[in-house]
C-alpha cells in the first residue's frame, strides 16, 4: 500500500528548518533566498527513511535502524536544499543514509536536553560574574594554581574529548581564583549565592549524567544551558563557568 506524503505546515517547516540551523546538512548552503525584498525558503522536507521505498530500497535498507515507524513523523524528515534532496532520493546508498541518520539522531537528542532548560533555573546572580569574565578579561591577574589542586585529569573519562579537557585545563588555570572571588563578593552582597548557584549547577549536571549523556555531551549542554538561562550571555564565558565547577566538584563529581 502506497503511504501519502505528507502535508507541510508552517509550524513543521519551521521546526525542520531550525534543527538544521538554516544550513543543508550536506553542502551548507543556506535554505533561504532573498528576492524582490522577500525570504523565500529554498528547503524540502526529505524523508531519511522513504516514503514509498523500492524494491531496491527496501532490500538495501533491510536492517536498518529508523527513528519512527510512521514515515511522515518529523523524526524521519529532516530539511535538505532541493539539490542534495534530489541527489540522496536518486539513489539513495547506505552511507547517506546513515550519514542522516546520525545527523537527525542528534538533533532529536539536542531538543530532549534543551526541553529540560526550562525546569532547571540558574540564579540571576550568576549573570554578574558571566558579565566581569567578558568585561574585565584584560584586566585579570594571572595567578598559578598548585598542580595538586588540578582535577580535571582524575574526572575526565574516555568520553571527554582531548581538546576538550586541555580547553578546561586552561580556563580552571587561568580563570578559577579570579571566579572564586567574584562568588566570595557576591555572597557578601547575596548571602548564599554561591551554595545556592552550586547546587542548580549540580542537579543539572546529575539530570544530564541520569541520563547518560557523554562527558562531552555534558560539557558543551550545561555551558549551552547556563547562556539561554542568562539572556544569551557569552557561550565563551559560560564554559569558563563549567569549567570552574569541574574544578570545584559540582560537575563531572
Amino acid at each position: 500500500m502506497q503511504a501519502n506524503r505528507k502535508s507541510m505546515n508552517e509550524n513543521d517547516n519551521m521546526i525542520l528548518f531550525s534543527e538544521v540551523e538554516g544550513m543543508c546538512p550536506f553542502c551548507s548552503k543556506s535554505l533561504l533566498y532573498v528576492k524582490d525584498g522577500i525570504r523565500r525558503k529554498i528547503f524540502e522536507a526529505a524523508h531519511i527513511y522513504p516514503l514509498n521505498p523500492t524494491k531496491e530500497e527496501s532490500l538495501l535498507l533491510k536492517n536498518v535502524e529508523k527513528l519512527s515507524q510512521n514515515v511522515n513523523d518529523l523524526n524521519n524528515l529532516i530539511a535538505l536544499c532541493r539539490d542534495c534532496h534530489k541527489k540522496f532520493d536518486s539513489p539513495r546508498t547506505i552511507d547517506e543514509y546513515k550519514k542522516l541518520l546520525i545527523i537527525k539522531k542528534e538533533i532529536i537528542r539536542r531538543n530532549e536536553r534543551r526541553a529540560d532548560y526550562h525546569s532547571y533555573q540558574i540564579e540571576a546572580e550568576i549573570k554578574i560574574i558571566l558579565n566581569k569574565l567578558v568585561e574585565n578579561e584584560n584586566e585579570l591577574s594571572p595567578q598559578i594554581l598548585n598542580l595538586d589542586a588540578l582535577k580535571v585529569d582524575e574526572k575526565a573519562n574516555i568520553t571527554l574529548n582531548r581538546l576538550t579537557k586541555r580547553r578546561i585545563k586552561s580556563d580552571v588555570a587561568d580563570y578559577y581564583f579570579f571566579v572564586k572571588e567574584q562568588f566570595i563578593m557576591l555572597d557578601k552582597e547575596c548571602q548564599y549565592s554561591f551554595d545556592t548557584i552550586a547546587s542548580q549547577v549540580n542537579t543539572f549536571y546529575l539530570k544530564l549524567k541520569k541520563n547518560k549523556h557523554t562527558q562531552e555531551e555534558i560539557y558543551n549542554h550545561m555551558a549551552e544551558w547556563l547562556s539561554k538561562k542568562t539572556e544569551n550571555s557569552s557561550l565563551e564565558a559560560c564554559k569558563i563557568i563549567v569549567s570552574f565547577f569541574i574544578q570545584n566538584c559540582e560537575v563531572f563529581s
